[in-house]
């Protein structure tokens, strides 16, 4: 009797069918939600970064107006006079009248205020693997599934042709 010639397929282990999927589902179960809090610590560091800048902006705009109050800066002094005793030096007319002081904003501070921050958005994968692997129901059985095909990988196969 002659040996018939084993070819490529007749070696083939199907059992890495199994395999293979059921790593990739392991795999994925594992990495989605951990992307997910990366990406969410990320927003949240850049949001407090956005805030922070705005914050050291208006320290800075504040101390700068601070500062030239306190050297007396004879533009600060006259801006002051004007808006806060409504006072004009002698010899310059006032740009607009105002038909009631009472109603009218004394406060330098909205001038001091920095532009308003515009905070960056928390982009997610929406994706069905995605809510299925952040899902605290649906988790357990994507790793489930995934073990059972790694366990079905894992098997040995009968071999028919070794038998006879």
């Amino acid at each position: 009797m002659t040996a018939r010639p084993q070819r490529p397929i007749d070696r083939f282990d199907p059992g890495w069918l199994f395999l293979l999927p059921g790593l990739a589902l392991l795999f994925m179960t594992v990495i989605i939600p951990a992307q997910a809090d990366l990406a969410e610590a990320r927003w949240q560091r850049d949001r407090a970064l956005a805030i922070e800048g705005q914050r050291k902006e208006r320290l800075f705009k504040h101390e700068r107006y601070l500062a030239a109050l306190e050297s007396h800066e004879p533009g600060v002094v006259r801006a002051l006079a004007a808006s806060q005793l409504n006072l004009v030096p002698a010899g310059r007319a006032p740009i607009m009248e105002v038909d009631d002081p009472a109603t009218s904003d004394a406060s330098v501070f909205p001038s001091l205020e920095p532009a308003p921050i515009v905070l960056p958005e928390l982009h997610q994968v929406d994706s069905r693997l995605a809510r299925w692997a952040r899902s605290d129901d649906s988790r357990l059985w994507l790793i489930a599934a995934g073990s059972m095909l790694v366990m079905i990988g894992m098997l040995p196969w009968n071999d028919a042709k070794s038998a006879d």
